[in-house]
């Protein structure tokens, strides 16, 4: 999504959000001034019952740096901001979707 300051400026996604069904509630991570993240994709914690509950990652480009990131994110708590970025050795276009295979 855009970023919640609600500029429209013209620029890529700056945001992740999550919609709660249950709760109804919706909660943002805003990857700050020119960072774009990518489509995030879940991985499920499998020591839990509830399939919803994971981490989301995604890559973000940093354009102020001009620099990529995996971020790595409790899905429930957006809020609260990345639990861990890994720097990457090269950038990851913005156009790059969330497709992982496991080996």
């Amino acid at each position: 999504m855009h970023r919640p300051d609600g500029l429209e400026r013209g620029d890529l996604f700056g945001a992740i959000a999550r919609y709660d069904h249950h709760a109804q509630a919706h909660t943002t991570l805003d990857c700050g001034d020119h960072r774009y993240p990518t489509e995030p994709l879940l991985a499920s914690d499998p020591g839990n019952s509830d399939v919803d509950q994971g981490w989301l990652l995604t890559v973000v480009y940093d354009g102020d740096r001009h620099q990529s990131e995996v971020w790595i994110v409790a899905s429930d708590r957006l809020a609260d901001g990345p639990i861990c970025r890994l720097h990457l050795p090269q950038v990851v276009p913005p156009s790059f979707h969330g497709i992982w295979h496991a080996r």
